[in-house]
Order: structure tokens, then sequence, then C-alpha cells
């Protein structure tokens, strides 16, 4: 059955096995990892990795970066100081993704997802999306809602105190039009807005009531026990005039979404676009799209999904024309030598104007001057899904 807008329910999201008695072990460690959210309450205590630094030149933005880690046993938040020593972490045998300084109820809270199944590999998680204090005690966790759990790809927390995050469910659906089993399975996106005091699902958008299959770049699966990924939701953000902007990664496209109906207003990109796309404009298999100024979208582009390459990996910044329906190049910045990402990957402007990039999959983090310049560039031992840097007072 397919709904014209979105899912209204009154289904509570709990903690669960993993809820806030899990955390509330959170100390701060200089230097040192404090194993605190953890599965099963099991605790794994690792060394906090140390980034490379080989470069870090005058103008760089004075802050502290958040990004997670991944070793052999472990999984972990970091932040870190500019000369790469870490400042702080935590870490457990979960995994962990997207930490962030967000607000929540007009404080500095922390916020991240952790949890397990196969995200490092390009898939997707099943777990929880955590916040705490920036003295690290637990505020709120975001659990299961019935088979529907908090995904890596998105948690985003809103002015009306509630939170944008992203789930996949697998459910079953003929894939005979675009080549797979009739019996087949959709692992179907959806985006979620949950007031994060009671748990109170109050919208929940699906991409396949409003995208057809043939709008995915990715082959459909040719056996029914594999569920077909054609959409790969990976961001949620907030449009200027307050509806949704949604990222999917196999239809290498941007949707509006109207708030209150969950009715698809445009697609930027992609085979079913809106707009006229500039060539230097063409995006592919992008990541963390978001609204810089009213007519101005960032993304940090990939270019490549691993199995197909369009272009090297860039952060690019669209100029959106919904009066002609255009859309053209604004910007782009590069990593020097063309890298590739496969996955993965963040772009966010600091305060003073510089521009701070996690390059996903390829472990790197990079900041540019406005003008382009590269003032800063790190390693890391593992990739980290996103990164961002924030005032030193935060934390």
């Amino acid at each position: 059955m397919r709904h014209t807008g979105f899912s209204r329910r009154t289904a509570l999201r709990g903690a669960g096995a993993l809820g806030l008695a899990a955390i509330g072990g959170l100390v701060t460690r200089p230097a040192v990892s404090s194993a605190a959210a953890t599965t099963g309450g099991a605790t794994t205590d690792v060394a906090a990795p140390r980034m490379t630094v080989n470069r870090l030149e005058p103008g760089t933005f004075a802050g502290q970066i958040f990004f997670t880690f991944r070793t052999a046993d472990a999984g972990g938040v970091e932040i870190a100081d500019t000369a790469g020593t870490p400042v702080w972490s935590t870490s457990g045998p979960a995994g962990y993704f997207d930490f962030q300084a967000q607000t929540y109820r007009g404080r500095p809270v922390l916020t991240w997802w952790q949890g397990g199944g196969n995200p490092a590999g390009g898939g997707t998680g099943t777990g929880i999306d955590v916040l705490t204090t920036f003295d690290h005690a637990p505020v709120a966790t975001i659990g299961a809602s019935g088979a529907f759990q908090p995904d890596i790809h998105e948690l985003r927390l809103t002015p009306q105190h509630t939170a944008l995050i992203t789930s996949y469910v697998a459910v079953p659906y003929d894939l005979s039009s675009v080549g797979g089993p009739a019996d087949g399975q959709v692992l179907n996106s959806y985006c979620e807005e949950v007031d994060i005091a009671s748990g109170q699902v109050l919208h929940r958008w699906s991409a396949l009531d409003h995208v057809p299959l043939t709008d995915s770049y990715v082959a459909a699966p040719t056996t029914a026990d594999e569920a077909y990924d054609f959409f790969h939701i990976n961001s949620i953000s907030i449009t200027p005039d307050d509806h949704l902007l949604i990222s999917a990664r196999h239809t290498c496209a941007l949707y509006k979404i109207n708030r209150s109906t969950g009715q698809v207003v445009w697609r930027l990109g992609g085979k079913s676009s809106s707009f006229a796309v500039a060539p230097d404009a063409v995006f592919g298999f992008q990541h963390h799209a978001s609204y810089e100024t009213p007519d101005t979208i960032r993304l940090f582009d990939d270019g490549s999904d691993g199995l197909t390459t369009w272009h090297p990996s860039r952060v690019a910044w669209l100029r959106v024309a919904t009066g002609t329906m255009t859309a053209t190049l604004a910007e782009d910045m590069s990593i020097p030598g063309n890298a590739q990402s496969a996955a993965m990957g963040s772009a966010q402007r600091l305060p003073n104007g510089n521009v701070f990039v996690s390059w996903g999959s390829n472990p790197r983090l990079s900041e540019f001057s406005p003008r382009g310049d590269l003032l800063f560039d790190a390693t890391l031992d593992s990739p980290s899904y996103r990164a961002f840097k924030y005032p030193t007072h935060l934390a």
C-alpha cells in the first residue's frame, strides 16, 4: 500500500538493552578511552588513536576535532586537538558513527550512534542514538520502535526538541521490473522524526512510497534472499523554509520533502531530476547534503560507489534556482591529488569561513581556507564516516 505523505505514529522508541543504564559510566579521561557505551554490559578499554598531522598552517580554525575510530576489537568516538593529541574518547565493542556537538533544549550536547551491522562495508546498521552533556552525563537515547531501529547515517537534532534519524527495514517486493526476482525484498529507507523526551515517532517517510526502483543506479539482486537497497538514505537536513532535504546515495539525487505531508516537492540530480543540472554540477553517490545559504546546497560528492566512478571526490556547492529550475556549480574543493572516496564523507563550514572535510572511506581529514587553500591535512588509523571541528570551549 502506498501512502501519500508521512506515516503518523504514536509508537514509542525504547532504548532496550542499550539504554541509559549502559552509558551511565561515561567519564572524562584525557588521552585514554573510557569504556562506557557498550553492549551487553561488557566493556572494551582501548587507547585512543592519535591522528597523524601532515599539514598545519596559519589560519586554521582554533578548535577540536570530533571523529570516530575502529580497532580490531572495539570502536569509539574521540575528540582531538589540531596537533592530533587525543583529548577525550569513549569506546566499546559496538561500532560508533556520526559523533557531533549539537544543541538540545538550549544547551550543548554530544551525540553519536552506536550498534552493529555492516556500516564499515558501505552498508547499514542497527543500534541506538546517544545524547550526553559535555561533562558526559547521560541525557537520552533513541532506540527501536518495533522493526524500526536507528541507523548510522543521520542523527540531526531540531529546534523543536526532535531528532531526524534514518532507519532501514527489509520488506517483500516484486523486483521483476528491475531484473530481480518477483518474490524479492527491498531494503527500504525511512526518514523519521522522533520526539526525544518521549520517544514518540511523529513522522515516518518511506522512500519506496515516493521513488521508483528504476531511479536507482545499483543493480537489483538476482536472488530472493538479498534485499535491494535501491535508495540508501544517508543524510537529512532542514531546508530554509523548514522542510526536509534528503540525500540518497543509490539514486544519486537529493529530495526536498514537505515536512507536513511527506510529498516530494522536487528532485535534484539522478535519473528524474526536476532541475536542469549543469555538466560540472553533476554529482554522484553523495553524502551529507545541507543548505549553506537560501539558494546554495553544500554536499560531499563521493563521485564513486567503489564499482562505478564518475569523477574524483570533492566538496561541491550547488546554486539551486527554483525560478528557472536550474542547478549550477558555485564552487568545489578537492583533496590534493584528486583522491577517491568510495563511501562516507562530510563537509562543514566553520565559523571563520574555513571548510572542514572528512574524506570518508579515505581516512583523511582536511581544512581549507575560504579561497580553497589547504591549511590542515591529517590521516587517521581508520575511516571516520563523518568528522567535525568545533570551538575548543565547547568541550
